[in-house]
């Protein structure tokens, strides 16, 4: 399958992404503040799909799941501008390529058990929702959760102290899949995570674990979410996985990783549409957790994308200060 021949692309458009991608480097470098085009960050479900094919491939592939993803058109697929006859059948392949693979051993790569250790504290219900701030810790960062000061990460080798260090922005999208567009009648929406509840904590001589559950902003405008945040003592950082609900068109939600300039301080499992953003006197690193488009461009006609506005679980791995 080449470019060209695309069932659902016209040759120009191809060639109309490159010319995108060069405006987006010219508006990142002149932006102000202000969020460059990021064409890059379309059907996220897709390019989060194909990186556990490709991971599983790596560690557990076999010839047959490799006769399988034989043929893809990894260039256009990375792009996320497929219309959704092709993105379903980009699905179903990646799907037979994870099956075909050896099965992945029954225990948990995440999440380490206890035991019986008399060491380990698990705390739950009211006695956990009591608590001001929470503690998660690793061999060497933390993170602490509190009303106060949000999500306060310190990583004292890497010279980091930063409070409220997570945040989720949400912005309209009046673009198309080839070219996120925020709409300039709403400014971005603003989440913190620490008006999550916390539902679990798990404190050990293993690790730390603690889930935060509830909804990123009020009422029907908001999203269902799941945070899980791991401090393993023999790491030296936090991993954290992040779960979405998406119910809303149109519309692009990210994490900014505040004060963290170096984005080697954050691996991820897949996650595409990184950008270093600089605003309000502050730097972050903003990852996309999915965007919402139901629109891709071919020639001079928009085709509807219903698949692409993402109406679905997604979730996402991060590592701060640590590789996962």
């Amino acid at each position: 399958m080449t470019a060209t021949a695309h069932p659902d692309r016209q040759a120009e458009t191809l060639a109309q992404r490159a010319a995108l991608l060069e405006q987006a480097k010219s508006a990142d470098a002149n932006s102000n503040g202000q969020s460059p085009s990021n064409p890059g960050d379309a059907r996220v479900d897709l390019q989060l799909l194909r990186y556990r094919a490709l991971r599983a491939l790596r560690e557990r592939g076999t010839d047959a799941a490799m006769a399988a993803i034989a043929g893809l058109d990894s260039a256009d697929f990375t792009a996320g501008t497929v219309q959704d006859g092709t993105a379903r059948g980009l699905m179903v392949r990646l799907e037979e390529v994870l099956s075909l693979c050896t099965p992945r051993p029954p225990t948990d790569d995440w999440v380490r058990q206890a035991g019986d250790d008399p060491h380990t504290v698990i705390t739950t219900g009211k006695e956990l929702r009591r608590k001001r701030d929470i503690l998660v810790a690793s061999d060497g960062a933390r993170v602490r959760i509190s009303r106060r000061s949000g999500c306060l990460l310190v990583d004292r080798r890497r010279g980091i102290h930063e409070e409220h260090c997570i945040q989720f922005e949400d912005q309209a999208d009046v673009g198309c899949l080839d070219d996120f567009r925020p709409d300039d009648k709403q400014r971005p929406r603003l989440y913190s995570p620490a008006f999550l509840l916390p539902t679990y904590l798990h404190q050990g001589p293993i690790e730390d674990r603690l889930v935060l559950e509830g909804q990123l902003g009020r009422g029907q405008k908001g999203h269902p979410c799941k945070i899980t945040l791991v401090g393993r003592k023999d790491e030296a950082g936090i991993r954290m996985t992040v779960w979405v609900l998406n119910r809303h068109l149109d519309h692009r939600l990210r994490i900014r990783f505040v004060g963290l300039s170096d984005g080697s301080y954050v691996s991820h499992r897949g996650t595409p549409g990184f950008e270093h953003v600089h605003a309000g006197g502050r730097t972050f690193l903003a990852a996309t957790l999915l965007r919402a488009c139901g629109r891709l461009r071919v020639g001079n006609d928009y085709l509807p994308t219903p698949a692409a506005q993402l109406l679905k679980p997604i979730e996402h791995s991060f590592g701060l200060g640590v590789v996962i």
